[in-house]
């Protein structure tokens, strides 16, 4: 073919596609619409991925400067495990046994952490809060077995509440962090504790010993295990609660530092957190007076002990 044969050619084409899209234009027009040159088409669909490319990367920034979740400025190192925290299952204060303040009550300062972080972490949490939901053995089995973190605050041990031949019996390796707040008493909880002890046969108590607690949870499965060593009061367990949920969930911090920030807290450190809750400091200020103007180290701190993995945090 010759070269004006192939430029007849071409010119032919370009005159047929133009009379084709005038033909389709006109009858859109009779219908009220508008056609569009092919290149718009493509300008358009260009300017929409550019477009939501820069609405992505505004994301990305505004979840940089925020972390991971809400408006906290959170520092989570990167080599941490981190744990879900729209997993989390609890069960506070079960027979309502505490004696006291009802401000210091597990089920009041549960109930304030709940509200507090309602936006950012707490809003999927699902429990029992108090003896108006009081779990059944086969509840406490269902929450065990299917979170990412489990969190008890309550009265006498923590085994006094559940079955131990099931709880040997169950896997929790998908628990990865359980906070264990207990050993606070009152007249209810012991007469119910003593009651209970008699039915039951001389080892079984003794798996009640926090390290013997610890040890089985850790063969049942549990990565990280944060437990009180010895008798407490509601006070105090308020104050560790106050502390340990404004660090793993505000600020970001693996279990590890926040139990050794737990153990080295002062005084005055506890009265002059930035990130703590006033609500929760007017609590602290108006009970532990008297140890809160030390600037020494308290000695409620230290009773709070990490069991297993320190480098887990909630995210």
């Amino acid at each position: 073919m010759s070269t004006l044969q192939q430029f007849t050619s071409l010119a032919l084409t370009t005159r047929f596609f133009s009379l084709r899209w005038k033909l389709c234009d006109m009858k859109l027009t009779a219908c009220g619409g508008t056609a569009k040159h092919p290149s718009s088409f493509l300008s358009s669909a260009e300017g929409g991925v550019k477009k939501e490319g820069r609405s992505r990367d505004a994301k990305k920034r505004n979840l940089a400067k925020k972390g991971k979740k809400g408006s906290f400025l959170r520092a989570t190192p990167a080599d941490c495990i981190i744990v879900d925290s729209d997993n989390f299952k609890f069960i506070v204060d079960p027979y309502e046994e505490a004696q006291g303040p009802e401000m210091l009550t597990p089920v009041s300062i549960t109930h304030e952490i709940l509200e507090r972080f309602q936006d950012t972490f707490t809003s999927r949490w699902v429990g029992h809060l108090g003896s108006q939901q009081f779990p059944s053995q086969a509840q406490w089995e269902q929450a065990l077995g299917s979170c990412s973190g489990f969190f008890f605050y309550g009265m006498e041990c923590f085994l006094s509440h559940i079955l131990v031949e099931r709880l040997v019996a169950m896997n929790l390796q998908e628990c990865q962090v359980l906070v264990v707040l207990d050993l606070a008493r009152s007249y209810q909880s012991m007469k119910r504790h003593k009651q209970s002890l008699e039915h039951r046969s001389a080892s079984k108590p003794s798996l009640e010993d926090p390290v013997n607690m610890a040890i089985l949870l850790s063969l049942v499965g549990v990565k990280s295990i944060l437990a009180n060593q010895w008798s407490t009061l509601l006070q105090d367990n308020a104050l560790r609660a106050s502390v340990l949920w404004e660090n793993l969930l505000a600020v970001g911090k693996p279990v590890g530092e926040t139990v050794r920030l737990l153990q080295e807290m002062a005084g005055d450190e506890a009265v002059n957190q930035d990130e703590a809750s006033q609500t929760l400091k007017d609590k602290m200020l108006l009970l532990l007076q008297p140890q809160l103007q030390s600037s020494k180290l308290l000695p409620t701190t230290l009773n709070l002990v990490l069991y297993g993995l320190p480098h887990q945090a909630v995210g």
